[in-house]
Parts: C-alpha cells; structure tokens; sequence
C-alpha cells in the first residue's frame, strides 16, 4: 500500500510540474534564460546576455511594471534597439501569451522583419520554436505576416498599408522607426493613433515606440520622448562617482576620452564604462517611461571610431553630418537655411579654363521634358561627390516632330575636353518621363539602354512617407524600358544640402560635396545665368501638418523650377552609376598618326557625334 501511494504521490508532481505557471521573471530575466541569438542576425551568436549592454535591462523590465503603459526609446543605431523588440515578443509568446502587433514602416519592411529577424530567433530558441508554428506548415492562421501561438498571435503590419492595420484587439503593440511612418496610412489618419487604438479594450495595453530620430520639428519620437520621463543613461565618474550621460560634448578627440562635467577628470572610454550605469529621468511621468541612447554607451562601438565617423561625416557636408547626428547622437536635425539666395551662388561662379575643369572624373546628364523644349543639365563629378556644372542647354522644338528628339540625341553624344585634352562623354542620363509625351521618353530611352539612358519617375508622397533617392525600377511599360523612381523630397535635401557648402572649412581643410559653377564669358554662354539661380532656388522647406502630425515638404516659390529638378536627376544618376570617384584618371594615350578615313565610316560616326 506504501509502495502505490508512493508512484501516486510522483504521478501528481509530475502533473504539477506540467500544468503549472511558469515562474514569473522579468524580460531580462526571460531573454538571459530562453533567448538565443541566430547567426545570421548577430555578431555574437548563441545565449543572449543582457549584462553585455547593461542599459537594456531596464528599458525590458519597464513592461513588467503595472503602472507603466507606454515605452518610448530614441536612440542611435548599434545599441541593440531591434533586439530589444524580439525579446519583448519572445517574452509574451512564452511566458504572457497575447495578441501582439508589430508595425514597421512598410509593408516590405515588415515582411523582411519576419523572414531575416523573428524566424531565425524562433527556430534557435527552443522554447519559442515549440510554441510557433513554421511558415511553411499548413496551419492556415499562420503566415509571414501573421503567426499563431497557444494563447495568442503576432501580426506585422506596414504604417504604409491601411489594410495591415485593419481593426483587430491588440494587447502589445511594437512600433519601430516611427520617424519613418507616413502621416497619415491612407485616409485613416496617424498610423501610431490608428494602431494604439487597437488596444483601448485591454486594461493591462502595453505600447512601445522605438526609432532613430529624423528632422527637428517633424520626429515622432522625439515629440514622444519629451511627453515621457525623458531618461538619460548615466555612468558615474571613476574620480568623483557623480552620475553623468555620455555627451558628445565632453568627447576629447585626441586620446577618444571623456570629460567629467563636474570634477574635470579625465578617463578613457574603458575606464568609465567599467562602472555601473544607471537610468536618470529628467520628468515624472508614471505611464510613460522614455529612454535615449547615443553610440557612445553602445559595446559595440569604440569612442575612437566614432571620432572618426564623425570627422569623415563632417567633411561630407550637411547631408552626411545629418545621418551621422541621426544614427550617431540619436538626435534630431535642425534644419538651417531653408531656402537659398540664388545671390549668392550666382557670386560663386568662377573661370573654367577648359571645358572641363581639373577634378572632373565622370559626366553626367538630366533632361527635364517639356512640352515646347528639353532643358538639359551637365555635371561633372569628382572625388568626395564635388561637382562642376559643365553645361546647360535648351532645345526648342515641338516634341510630335523626330527633329528636336535628334537635336537631343546628338547633344547627348557630343564630347567634352579638359585642359590636357582628354575628351569626356555622358556616362549616363536620367531623362524625366512625366508630361504629356511618357511614351516617347520610354522609346527613346529603351533604344539608348546600352549607353545608361534611363527614363525617371519623380515622386514626392504628399503625406511625409519618406523615400530614397533611388526608389526602385519597374520595366512595367509598353515598351519594356527601364523606369527609375526617384524620392524627389530626398533628392532636394541632398542638392540643397550641397548647395549651402563652403569650399573649405573653419580650418581651411577642402569640403567634400562643394558645388562649382562657370562664368559667362564673352565667347562661351555655358548657360548659367540669373534666370538658371533662380530655377535652382525655386523651392523652399516648409513644414506643414496633417491630422495634426507634422512632416516637411518642398514648395515652390517661384513658377519655374526646371534647374533645381535637374540637379536632383544628375544626383541620382551619380548615384546610379556609383563610380569610385577616388580613383585618378587614367594617363593621357598618344594618338595615332591620322589615316584616312573611309567614306562609309565617317558617314557613320557623323551620325554618332557632333561638336555644339
């Protein structure tokens, strides 16, 4: 009798260790048990460590805190931030099932997330792999967007995408890059409101907004971060222990330490990260918790290759400096200058004393289509993405007739010299297919592929959606030629940005990116005059808002703006092409002696070139 309730006492342990809750645990504590690492997400694959970025544990644990409903973070790149949102949706999946939705900024983004990010971690985590089921299985509530779990599911959706968002009860929603989000999806209004809503039924909602700031004034997360606590990540000094952020400001370049702001002590980057660092608010909030970070608190980032970066981002100019205070600092841009005085570039002009100046490696062409003429645009392109406007040129013509379309190609295949007499062509063309003649702008680029004449599609999303310069490519036409979209807001940003370059700095060092521009002499016109600078600065940053979300948006401020398009066209075709501009041109070669030409070879390339 002993003997049986003995194996009857085991049989009911047994029982309750299956049927009973899991441990309660933190999301630290969760991912430093269960989490692991895949290879082809992580540098360091394998057990995940919140101890090997401390700062991360108390950005998790914020959501297992009942007061606390919304998590913002802004932050740089390199400190873990995408881990961060794994680990949350780990957690929930296998120790608080819920219905969770994640929301990238388009759906593209989204789809890649599923593939690249969450099902590499939930087939090397064993505990989230037995509770999830693969793509690939027959489970019809299972799909690369949508993924069923016991107890509840995770759906990714698109901020572009109306229909990714449609209404369903959401429990945890995970934002990321909300900088990146359209200003309204569709017609609906904020995709950040639209989705929040979603979780209005649960009274234990958790919401998380994570993303690298973007424009002062139109950020999403910044605007966030300042209605939270607005917590800072501080160390304490290894001299005087006062607790202080990591500040760029502090940053001594020579040696890649830092400052302390209250003693003066000066240690190395190892010597004040081999302290504990703790979470400093600023505001007291209790539902909104917020937490910034910049690449200096991250392990994976020394202080020296900051500097460095930096130093190269600030000989790029603006739009490098821009992203390097964006993903660096994890701050904001302040944009200055807003419009530009077409004054003071047309000042800047300067000799040419070849057609092509020394430093040119590359030309480019634009051709902006209208209907009464072809305004084309030549730039030469040289290291550091300096560039030199070489020549600009308006053809008359009523574009039904073949003539001015040859008058076109010819220009297009003359020739240009610098003073060695080296003799330059268009490497490429970007040639504007809007207006009323698409069609023959795709003929005529679909019969000049081999020499990088590409037809171009401007788009300028009026919500704030943010583009590329280089969008994509379709050959989606009648016939088959290659179509590039071009992010025309970004393609100002980066022209105006090059625009407002000094040619040297505070230092007299040469600045990357500088524009050039040719004098009108007597007897060359390269085209450049005043009505040109006033095309060139037609346009002007503003901000505006929709449903009360702030975004920028490039408007006219003048009728004409046919330069300043242009130079957004020759931009992306450097851009296209990708040269390595750093390589020096090749020597000069001898020419041989002249020969005599046969008839039907000269007629041949008269039809091939021609001197303008």
């Amino acid at each position: 009798m002993q003997k049986i309730d003995t194996r009857t006492k085991c049989l009911f342990c047994r029982i309750a260790r299956v049927v009973a809750p899991p441990p309660k645990l933190t999301i630290s504590e969760w991912a430093d048990l269960y989490r692991r690492l895949s290879s082809e997400a992580s540098a360091e694959p394998g057990q995940w460590r919140t101890d090997r970025a401390p700062y991360q544990r108390e950005i998790m644990d914020a959501l297992n805190d009942d007061e606390v409903e919304t998590i913002v973070v802004m932050s740089s790149a390199q400190v873990g931030k995408t881990e961060l949102i794994l680990n949350v949706i780990g957690y929930y999946v296998h120790q608080d099932p819920s219905p969770i939705m994640l929301v990238q900024p388009t759906l593209e983004l989204a789809q890649a997330f599923s593939k690249d990010r969450l099902s590499p971690m939930t087939r090397d985590s064993p505990e989230l792999k037995k509770r999830m089921t693969s793509a690939k299985s027959r489970d019809g509530g299972n799909t690369m967007l949508h993924k069923s779990f016991p107890g509840g599911h995770i759906t990714m959706a698109g901020a572009n995408s109306p229909a990714s968002l449609a209404s369903r009860p959401i429990r945890i929603v995970l934002l990321d890059e909300v900088d990146r989000y359209p200003v309204s999806a569709g017609t609906e209004g904020d995709p950040v409101t639209l989705v929040s809503k979603r979780s209005t039924t649960f009274l234990n909602r958790k919401r998380v907004l994570v993303s690298t700031p973007t424009i002062k004034g139109a950020s999403r997360i910044e605007t966030a971060y300042e209605e939270s606590t607005m917590e800072q990540w501080c160390l304490p000094c290894p001299s005087c222990s006062d607790h202080q952020p990591l500040d760029w400001k502090q940053i001594r370049f020579d040696d890649a330490s830092m400052v302390c702001k209250h003693c003066g002590a000066i240690h190395s980057e190892l010597e004040w990260k081999a302290s504990t660092g703790r979470w400093i608010a600023r505001k007291e909030n209790s539902k909104v918790r917020g937490f910034h970070l910049n690449e200096l608190a991250s392990p994976w980032k020394r202080w020296s290759t900051i500097i460095e970066e930096f130093r190269e981002a600030k000989r790029g100019g603006p739009e490098t400096l821009k992203a390097w205070v964006n993903t660096s600092l994890g701050e904001t841009w302040e944009e200055k200058g807003e419009q530009l005085d077409e004054d003071i570039l047309l000042k800047r002009r300067e000799m040419y004393h070849a057609d092509v100046p020394d430093g040119v490696k590359i030309l480019t062409a634009a051709v902006d289509t209208q209907d009464n003429r072809f305004e084309i645009d030549v730039m030469g392109w040289g290291a550091g993405h300096e560039s030199w406007r070489i020549q600009y040129r308006v053809i008359y013509g009523d574009l039904k007739q073949p003539q001015v379309w040859t008058d076109l190609d010819e220009f297009l295949q003359r020739t240009w010299t610098d003073a060695e007499g080296r003799k330059f062509r268009i490497a490429i063309t970007c040639m504007d297919s809007g207006g009323h003649f698409t069609n023959e702008v795709y003929r005529f680029c679909k019969e000049r592929h081999a020499r990088r004449v590409f037809a171009i599609k401007g788009e300028s999303p009026g919500d704030g959606t943010y583009l590329p310069l280089i969008a994509g490519t379709s050959t989606n036409n009648r016939y088959k030629a290659t179509v590039v979209r071009l992010g025309v807001n970004e393609g100002k940003s980066k022209v105006m940005s090059a625009l407002s370059l000094s040619p040297t700095d505070e230092a007299g060092n040469k600045v990357q990116g500088y524009c050039h521009f040719p004098l009108t002499t007597p007897d060359k016109n390269r085209g450049y005059d005043r009505q040109y600078f006033e095309g060139l600065t037609a346009e002007a940053l503003q901000t505006r808002y929709k449903m009360g979300s702030p975004y920028q948006v490039w408007v006219k401020v003048r009728t004409r703006n046919e330069p300043l398009d242009l130079a957004v066209y020759n931009r992306a075709a450097i851009e296209i092409l990708q040269p390595n501009l750093d390589l020096p041109l090749p020597p000069m070669r001898e020419e041989p002696a002249a020969t005599a030409t046969p008839p039907q070879t000269r007629q041949r390339r008269r039809g091939t070139t021609s001197s303008v």
